[in-house]
């Protein structure tokens, strides 16, 4: 079969397809505006649904089925495309649609990373100006790079996607609640609840809406395709096992502070891992939006640079699936769930510490100053606890002349001034709610 008939055939398995009916995801994209919009997450954490919710409203709005087309390039008849033969992917569509030229056409590529030089394609597209509306999606940071941004400078617009938020989560399963009176309400209870058991699995959406499957099994295997299909495979890996235990030892030991170095002591017995090695090995974690680094805030970047740095994971429930004995330690789960969610909400975000190593778990950063100081503390029963997470806090107002900082705990509410500061006390399950403005 020639490249046109592979492209008609796809094309008309789309128009006969029906679109599934899910849940809206909390993401505004403007699907009206000329430029190319970007959609960047991990594998599975339901960017291809997005898509349909964008397409379902275009319906919505009376826009035809056959000026719409959705494309999902992992789709082995489209392996491999060239940028010849993608090229007529555009005039078969319109040759099939009997569409004129001035008929705006709703391009939807799904997974483009797996496509060569996409972006040059993609540019040439909007700059030939062929009334094509173009959305993509993928799994890879480097749609975001240097190199890509820079090519497509004032043409693209990127949203950043996330498995469910806590918010998201309750919405699916039905729980209503008003969120000025949630601490007092007979709600809490069922929040509180459903809160343990997103802690537990997570928010990838398949977990979600099949919940008779097992999870573990399910997030073990999108563990396994990440590592494997989009950085092994990709970037052609020539340790794959050392590679991977690299990477659970990593989920298995988030929040704690780390350096290349140190890490590659870990590994020394394989010898043919070096430091290098261990930073390209990190980066690549990162670029498939499985891991995040954190990095020590610093107005100087050489000292940032120099410090150790804190690994976090994309989602608890991955956490919870695939490393060594971390779903016993709640208070390291709380930290990575609160930093997930202030990236969710587009914070760039630090740590801090002192020269007599009191710290600060979370420095949030707009522009050129700090935003939020915030401790995550499952338990503040112990007093000795208690007090060193107190310290830290305020050794961080005092450092960055900030008069308020918060206490992430399990179930405390209330706030207390110290030394002339305000600190404030809020449970986790409330928190994420408050920082979504959910009412």
């Amino acid at each position: 079969m020639d490249t046109k008939e592979k492209l008609k055939s796809v094309i008309v398995e789309w128009q006969g397809r029906a679109l599934p009916q899910l849940q809206k995801r909390r993401y505004e994209l403007n699907i009206d505006v000329p430029h190319v919009n970007d959609i960047v997450g991990v594998r599975r954490c339901g960017k291809t649904y997005y898509m349909y919710q964008l397409i379902s409203e275009l319906l919505d709005k009376g826009v035809s089925k056959s000026n719409i087309l959705y494309l999902n390039l992992d789709d082995d008849r489209l392996q491999p495309l060239n940028g010849d033969e993608l090229q007529l992917l555009i005039e078969t569509f319109r040759e099939m649609q009997e569409a004129s030229e001035e008929a705006r056409l709703y391009l939807f590529l799904d997974e483009i990373q797996n496509f060569p030089s996409w972006e040059r394609w993609v540019k040439g597209i909007y700059d030939r100006k062929q009334n094509v509306k173009i959305v993509i999606s993928g799994s890879n940071a480097s749609l975001l790079s240097q190199d890509i941004s820079t090519l497509l400078t004032g043409r693209h617009l990127s949203t950043r996607m996330f498995p469910f938020s806590f918010a998201e989560f309750l919405e699916y399963h039905g729980v209503g609640y008003d969120l000025k009176t949630l601490p007092y309400s007979e709600d809490r209870t069922a929040v509180k609840r459903r809160f343990n058991e997103y802690l537990e699995k997570g928010g990838f959406p398949e977990t979600i809406v099949y919940a008779a499957v097992q999870h573990r099994e399910t997030l073990q295997s999108y563990f396994d395709d990440i590592i494997h299909r989009d950085i092994i495979s990709r970037y052609g890996i020539r340790n794959p096992m050392i590679f991977k235990d690299l990477a659970l030892f990593c989920i298995s030991n988030i929040a704690k502070p780390h350096t290349y170095n140190s890490l590659k002591k870990l590994f020394a017995s394989h010898s043919s891992l070096s430091t290098d090695a261990i930073i390209n090995y990190i980066a690549y974690l990162e670029d498939a939006f499985l891991l995040f680094s954190v990095s020590h805030y610093d107005e100087s970047l050489k000292q940032q640079m120099n410090k150790p740095r804190k690994l976090y994971c994309i989602d608890t429930g991955m956490i919870n699936a695939v490393s060594f004995k971390l779903s016993s330690d709640i208070g390291r789960l709380y930290e990575n769930l609160a930093f997930i969610h202030l990236l969710r909400l587009g914070n760039e975000v630090y740590y801090w510490q002192d020269l007599k190593g009191l710290e600060v778990d979370f420095v949030t950063k707009q522009g050129l100053s700090p935003t939020q100081l915030i401790q995550v503390c499952s338990d503040l029963s112990d007093s000795q606890t208690k007090e060193r997470e107190i310290n830290g806090l305020l050794a961080g107002m005092k450092h960055f002349k900030m008069q308020e900082g918060t206490i992430i705990t399990a179930d405390t509410f209330g706030e207390e001034e110290i030394d002339g500061r305000r600190v404030r006390y809020v449970p986790l399950w409330w928190w994420l709610l408050e920082g979504e403005n959910v009412n």
